[in-house]
Parts: structure tokens; sequence; C-alpha cells
């Protein structure tokens, strides 16, 4: 896992001024550098070429999903998608492809696409729980036959997902172990719907129940 000291961004949005917000928020971001940006997909491979950035922060109805970028010459980075509304269903499709590794609501506020932009920038996968709830995508059941990781009951847990389970039996909740993690809520929750299915349980007391049974949690 590689650790940055700053995450360079390169930004991308349908208008002039929507693109002026986005690079103010990435200026104003604590441990995050404005790479560059572009209009639209037009010139996008272009500055992709450019800046080299860490992540790519996309806003507006971008022709997602997983073929996206398949005609580029240069490797997309991890990708955050503030989604409108009219996507939300394409954005599920493109987390499930891998083609978006974060993908938020268009109206998501500073701090969240911040976390965001460093959780992805990390190797992690980030859906905002507003964006899952319109999509059918919730806190797991039993009946859950995956989540959007594919994770499906009888596999083993990641060593993330068996760090937050512990944290979990230490009754931690997600704020803090975001905190303790130094990862965004959103993930934790992420993580957490893997771990119930993974573990085909429906609450945090039968997971950590489960996870002492089976030598999951460290006592």
């Amino acid at each position: 896992m590689t650790d940055y000291l700053v995450i360079r961004v390169l930004v991308s949005a349908n208008s002039t001024a929507e693109l002026a917000g986005l690079e103010s928020l990435v200026r104003s971001a604590g441990g995050l550098e404005l790479a560059g940006s572009c209009v639209g997909r037009a010139n996008l491979e272009e500055k992709l070429a450019e800046t080299h950035p860490d992540v790519l922060l996309e806003s507006g109805s971008l022709g997602w999903p997983a073929d996206s970028g398949s005609d580029f010459d240069v490797a997309l980075p991890p990708i955050v998608w503030l989604v409108p509304r009219s996507a939300f269903l394409t954005a599920l499709e493109a987390i499930r492809e891998s083609a978006v590794q974060g993908a938020l609501p268009a109206w998501a506020g500073a701090r969240e696409i911040a976390a965001a932009i460093e959780a992805v920038a990390r190797g992690l996968v980030v859906i905002d729980p507003e964006l899952a709830s319109h999509i059918g995508v919730r806190e797991p059941s039993p009946s859950d036959a995956a989540t959007s990781d594919g994770a499906t009951p009888g596999q083993p847990l990641s060593p993330r997902e068996s760090e937050i389970l512990n944290l979990l039996a230490s009754g931690l909740g997600n704020k803090e172990i975001a905190w303790r993690l130094k990862i965004s809520e959103h993930t934790v929750k992420f993580h957490i719907t893997s771990i119930f299915n993974k573990l085909d349980v429906s609450s945090r007391a039968e997971a950590v129940a489960t996870g002492i049974r089976r030598g999951l949690i460290s006592l």
C-alpha cells in the first residue's frame, strides 16, 4: 500500500464553472495538490500523460462504466466520480467493473470528496451511503448473495477486514474506526458490509460472536 505525502489530483468536469469549483476544493484541501484540469474528456488523455496524477476526480455524466478509458494509450489512475442523479445505476456498475474506485453523489461536500480521494489513492473502494441507498446497496443482511465487492459467505476476510472486525469487537463505532485507521467513514461502512456477507451475519454483535468462534478476533 502506497503512502502519499501529497496526493496529486487531476480534475475533469463538464463545464468551466463546475471545474473552477472542484479546482478550488482540491487547492484548499490539506494533503491534496491540483495536478491539472480539463473540461470534458476531449483532452483527458493528453492531461493524464502530461500530469501523471495519483487520482482522477471527475464530475458529470461521463460515459461510464467499464470501457470508458479502454481506448486510452495511458493508464487511468484511481477515479473518484461525482455522480449526477441520472447516473446512479451506472455508478454501481462502474464500481462492480472496477472502472471507478470511488462514487459520490454530485452534491457531496468538500470533506467527503477529499476523504474519498485519499481513500482511493490508498487502494480502497468508496461508495457513498446516500448514493448506495438510491441504487439498492445497503447495510447487508444474511440473504444478500454478494456485496458490491463480490464478497460471498465463506470467503476469508482480507487483512483490512480482519483489522476492522477486531476494532468492532473493541466496541468502536464507524467514526472511531475511521479515525484510528486514517480512512473515510464511507470506506469503513464498505468493509463492514463485506465482513457481514463473508461471515453470513446481519449485525455487529453477530459478526463479533462469529469472529470469536472462528478465531478471527484476538482476545
